[in-house]
């Protein structure tokens, strides 16, 4: 029997000032691990934010990244050792000198694979189960006694099998500090997930606490998930944001009072508009009578009796002689032209007199005592109802919009299903280029109501099925392990430290977490961070005023180097390989070779020996004894002894076959693969030395721009810096 679980959040979008809270759900996004099951976790540090964030956020990234890394058969297994895994790295924080968090750390680490579970928990965090009307402590005899230590955080686990419809809830210790134990049983038993979480949220912003966070988990199986009303989605419910919109609120206002208040009046209302309307005409007609009785009655003429009055006869002018005489039709012109001004102005002064009069009346009707609560009644009238037309106005709007959203869902849901088909096929090719026709059609419906959470799902599946058969590894919930104020121009991994360089400001912190202090700096008079290469223990930065500083990571010291003659090239990227620094200079197309001699570079020699190698516009070069130069069309051409040899990337997968904004190229000697950062794609590809196509990570989009990556292959790490933070991914 298939499995599918429904879930809630109730967390804060603002960091809370005494202490770290976070709380996730998440699933791997590579399809080939979507048998590992879903993972979750509450993390609850107490002490200040700011120097346990990483700390937190470490247990977090290491349990998750360790999890679905594990290479055993039993979940079991790959929980207790993604469990060791985060004790490991907890222990070598608390070697750093990061001990404030022990003794305060409030967590639960748990998985569910199909209908099986195991937990783990540290501290007073606490999660139930909710079956049958009935709320049992799952947690209550995992309590550890005695001093804490590091390697011992996570070391009790619990493990069990759920029923279809059973309920999860975990929470940190204030939860059930704030709600007792019958209240969250009849709200949660009572409720789906989004409901009860809904509710909980509503009692503690009453009670103005926001040092809750929250995960109530539902299991379903596929049928009982099918009956489910298609509004119940998994949400997220924030405690320090209103709980509905001012829309949502306007309507809410409009059904349950504006509107009961209109059709309450409206007999009343009614009475009162017939009897102003019988006012107003007998008004009118009075002041046309008192107009009439004073006007001056004139006599006619003879003239006007005769020429205007009386109709034309036989005997005058035939039609013939009408047609052919020109003084005539003007003058006919003329008198038309004279009776339409006559109307328009009639009709300018009837306008005037008829506004002139309810103005009057309004006037009039104000000021009377007696008529006020009416005329007061009619303007509330108008007012009411003119809002309800606009509320109105907008909902239809919204289903007209809804309506267009469903046929774009189910045009999307058709080519997601044609390309599983294809898939099934064998035709892969088909299927990628079906999948990115349904992304395409689903993303931009997957705000919108009611087929939002269809449409995500369209999403998600089909970029699992492109991931399948691309051999990709999509990292949508990634979480940085590094992070600064301003943006990150370059990146660099020596030992156990990060170095982190903006605006001409060098940063450094352990990669196990911890926050970046500023270390070092360039000085400002002599141009910007342009690129950087790891040379040893130091990193060389090549600034935009063709200088070089030597930055030693072991004593944070930045000092200029010069070559022993000459002047540094002006260049755009550079890489350091067998003792000697290169760089190129994709603007006359040459590759330059400093050699460092008792740590002092010597002046560079040209590498390329011929004029028929074309790297100008090159983006990045890296060297393993070839030399491989990045160009800005995401072509690789490789070089060896100066001269150009048959290289070329082969099979990047469909439907982005095409690197789009190439930033860096690595290699080294020690690794078997090219990695290659793309900024278009958010991506970074692997290939062998001869250009076959192995493997790309998939970063979200929603990051800001790569500008820079590091690999150790002895690690198996890859860190990528991308707007104000630095990632790690596992490779």
């Amino acid at each position: 029997m298939d499995y599918e679980i429904q879930y809630a959040r109730l967390v804060t979008t603002e960091k809370l000032p005494d202490r770290f809270l976070n709380t996730q759900l998440k699933a791997n996004a590579n399809l080939a691990k979507t048998q590992m099951g879903e993972i979750f976790s509450m993390t609850e540090i107490l002490t200040q934010w700011f120097t346990t964030a990483q700390i937190g956020q470490t247990i977090i990234n290491t349990f998750a990244n360790s999890y679905y890394q594990g290479g055993s058969t039993s979940d079991l297994i790959n929980f207790e050792d993604s469990l060791k895994k985060v004790n490991e790295t907890l222990a070598q924080i608390t070697q750093n000198g990061e001990t404030d968090w022990i003794g305060n750390i409030n967590a639960i680490l748990g998985v569910i694979v199909e209908n099986k579970m195991h937990i783990a928990q540290t501290g007073r965090a606490n999660a139930y189960v909710f079956r049958d009307g009935k709320m049992e402590n799952l947690t209550e005899d995992l309590a550890q006694g005695g001093e804490p230590h590091p390697l011992k955080t996570f070391t009790n686990i619990t493990s069990g099998e759920l029923k279809s419809k059973d309920k999860i809830l975990i929470a940190n210790p204030e939860l059930y500090n704030q709600i007792d134990a019958e209240n969250l049983r009849q709200i949660i038993t009572m409720n789906n997930p989004n409901e009860a979480v809904m509710y909980l949220a509503k009692i503690l912003k009453k009670k103005r606490v926001n040092t809750v966070n929250a995960l109530l988990i539902q299991l379903l199986t596929t049928e009982e998930l099918a009956k489910q009303p298609v509004s119940i989605d998994n949400s997220t419910i924030y405690l320090d944001k209103p709980l509905e919109s001012v829309w949502a609120g306007a309507q809410r206002a409009w059904q349950g009072m504006i509107f009961p208040i209109i059709k309450a009046f409206s007999k009343e209302t009614k009475k009162a508009s017939d009897k102003s309307l019988e006012f107003t005409k007998n008004y009118l007609k009075t002041l046309h009578e008192k107009k009439q009785t004073n006007q001056i009655v004139q006599k006619k003429d003879l003239f006007e009796k005769e020429f205007i009055e009386n109709k034309p006869e036989d005997n005058l002018l035939k039609d013939e002689e009408i047609k052919y005489s020109p003084e005539l039709e003007v003058h006919y012109y003329q008198e038309q032209q004279k009776e339409k001004d006559n109307r328009l102005n009639s009709y300018s002064a009837n306008a005037s007199k008829y506004l002139s009069a309810f103005v009057s009346f309004v006037i009039k009707t104000g000021q009377d005592k007696k008529l006020r609560p009416y005329f007061l009644i009619v303007v509330a009238l108008v007012i009411l109802t003119t809002i309800g037309f606009t509320i109105k106005n907008r909902y239809s709007g919204s289903k007209v919009d809804l309506n267009e959203a469903q046929q774009t869902l189910r045009s999307a849901e058709d080519s997601s299903s044609q390309a599983k088909t294809a898939s099934a096929n064998k035709d892969n090719e088909k299927a990628k280029q079906l999948c990115a026709t349904a992304i395409t059609q689903a993303s931009p419906i997957t705000n919108v109501a009611v087929v939002g959470g269809n449409a995500q799902k369209v999403v998600s599946d089909c970029y699992g099925l492109i991931d399948t058969l691309s051999a990709t590894t999509r990292l949508s919930d990634i979480s940085p392990i590094l992070s600064i104020d301003q943006s990150i121009s370059g990146s660099f991994v020596v030992g156990s430290k990060a170095y982190l360089i903006s605006d001409g400001d060098i940063y450094s912190a352990l990669i196990s977490g911890g926050k970046p202090v500023k270390v070092s700096s360039i000085p400002k008079n002599n141009g910007d961070f342009q690129f950087g290469a790891v040379y040893g223990t130091d990193i060389l930065i090549y600034t935009s005023s063709q200088k070089v500083y030597n930055f030693d990571t072991t004593n944070s010291k930045t000092t200029l180097s010069a070559p022993s003659s000459g002047n540094w090239e002006s260049t755009n990227a550079g890489t350091v390989y067998n003792g000697n620094f290169y760089l190129l200079d994709s603007v006359i197309g040459q590759i330059y070779k400093h050699a460092f001699v008792s740590s002092v570079a010597q002046s560079g020699t040209a590498y390329l020996t011929t004029k028929s190698v074309d790297i100008k516009g090159s983006k990045s070069i890296a060297i393993d004894g070839s030399v491989y130069v990045l160009q800005d069309n995401g072509d690789v051409l490789m070089l060896q002894r100066g001269k150009a040899v048959d290289f070329s990337l082969k099979d990047t997968p469909s439907p982005y076959s095409r690197i789009e904004k190439p930033v860096k190229i690595y290699t080294d000697s020690d690794a078997s693969s090219l990695y290659i950062l793309d900024n278009g794609q958010k991506r970074i590809l692997e290939y062998d030395k001869n250009g076959n196509y192995i493997h790309q990570y998939a970063l979200p989009n929603t990051l800001g721009d790569l500008t820079d990556f590091s690999v150790s292959v002895k690690a198996k790490k890859i860190w990528v810096s991308a707007g104000k933070s630095l990632y790690e991914i596992g490779i």
